[in-house]
């Protein structure tokens, strides 16, 4: 029998009394500041401040999950290949549920366009498995978290039993998983070996390690063995699958799996505390230089989000942040915990403003790119949440 587990162990939570809510921000303490306050929903304000130190210009939508809101990770396309517009996105969630705003989200790939560099969990469907960089993700609570999820599985069949390290996600050194929620079909990769099962009883269809795609089936999904996999792990491999018998899959996402995930790089603060390596993280170019980028924070016990965008690359406007000036930023505005998500010319905040007759979502900050806002793999969602859920709504 084929099964497929998005369970896993829950993640731990103190549950200490949030402190009282404050309606003002404490970013009032970004010297120089001269801002403007938007209410877009009762528990929802858009905050714009234009820091004359660099000059810098924020956008911050502030969230009192208190009053029903929580964030969703949305990607326009059904699979995790495609990108969309950060505006074109809230409104097609706009559709079925109220969406106040929404920021850019994680790094994605040109090759294929639009996949997610991290995970991209949805309504708890995992569409494109966590990499090697962190995540921000939220509970079945909305509770907020950042830390580094994992893939823990395994394909067992009656001739042997190989560890799964991979969730719609190419693993280049060991074998991955590939389910619909990834999308039509798995990228050809050379040296890879594809192994396409039925649902429910999980025979083995197909083995192909050609140059075309792969569909991944409705039901049922692909095992992918990358094409760096050590000899005896690929030898195994291939005597399970070409004595054309069934694997049993199964995998799951620990420490816990999100109700929603979006990958970022790297956490800025955690306990009100600058992280070490902001200088140094990732490219040479990236940490010290300034540069647009797209934060999300959190503060009062995780009751309260800020969405944060921060224009740069534009002179006389805004000249962007290091990582080590967004952290102290998100300190700034009163943040215990922060997380930077995509930047450059990627970074976009739209806020909903409704007409008479319809709702539009406006792009409220100044994206550096010079044709405005850009396509991007996924974007962060601000929603309302349903009747029924946790805490009355």
């Amino acid at each position: 029998m084929l099964i497929g587990s998005a369970g896993g162990a829950c993640a731990r939570f103190t549950r200490t009394a949030p402190p009282r809510w404050n309606p003002d921000l404490a970013a009032l303490r970004v010297g120089g500041d001269t801002g403007v306050t938007d209410t877009v929903a009762r528990g929802v304000v858009h905050r714009k401040f234009a820091d004359r130190r660099g000059p810098r210009a924020i956008d911050v939508l502030d969230v009192d999950r208190a009053l029903c809101w929580t964030v969703v990770a949305m990607k326009g396309h059904a699979g995790a290949v495609g990108r969309t517009t950060t505006s074109a996105l809230a409104a097609a969630v706009g559709r079925s549920m109220p969406v106040a705003g929404a920021v850019n989200a994680d790094f994605f790939l040109f090759d294929p366009p639009g996949l997610p560099t991290g995970a991209h969990v949805s309504n708890g469907r995992v569409v494109a498995g966590p990499g090697t960089r962190p995540v921000f993700a939220v509970d079945s609570a909305g509770r907020p978290w950042t830390g580094f999820l994992s893939v823990i599985g395994a394909a067992v069949s009656a001739l042997d039993s190989m560890p799964i390290t991979s969730w719609n996600r190419i693993a280049p050194a060991g074998l991955a998983w590939f389910d619909a929620a990834y999308g039509p079909s798995v990228d050809t990769l050379t040296g890879a070996v594809r192994v396409v099962l039925a649902a429910g009883s999980g025979l083995v269809q197909v083995v192909d390690s050609g140059p075309r795609a792969t569909p991944i089936p409705s039901s049922g999904g692909v095992l992918v063995l990358g094409p760096r996999a050590a000899s005896p792990l690929r030898e195994r491999f291939l005597l399970s699958a070409r004595a054309r018998g069934r694997f049993a899959v199964q995998v799951r996402l620990a420490p816990f799996h999100p109700r929603e995930a979006v990958g970022g790089f790297p956490i800025l603060v955690r306990d009100s505390q600058e992280l070490a390596g902001l200088d140094s993280a990732g490219a040479a170019t990236f940490a010290p230089a300034r540069h647009p980028r797209t934060l999300l924070a959190w503060s009062a016990g995780g009751r309260r989000l800020l969405l944060v965008t921060i224009d740069g690359r534009q002179p006389g406007h805004s000249v962007g942040a290091t990582l080590r000036e967004s952290a102290r930023l998100a300190l700034d505005l009163g943040a215990t915990d922060a997380i930077n998500l995509d930047g450059g010319g990627s970074t976009t905040m739209v806020v909903r403003r409704d007409s008479a007759t319809v709702a539009r979502y406006v792009v409220v900050n100044r994206p550096s790119d010079a044709q405005g806002e850009r396509p991007v793999g996924n974007a962060l969602g601000v929603v309302r949440q349903r009747a029924g859920g946790q805490g009355g709504c």
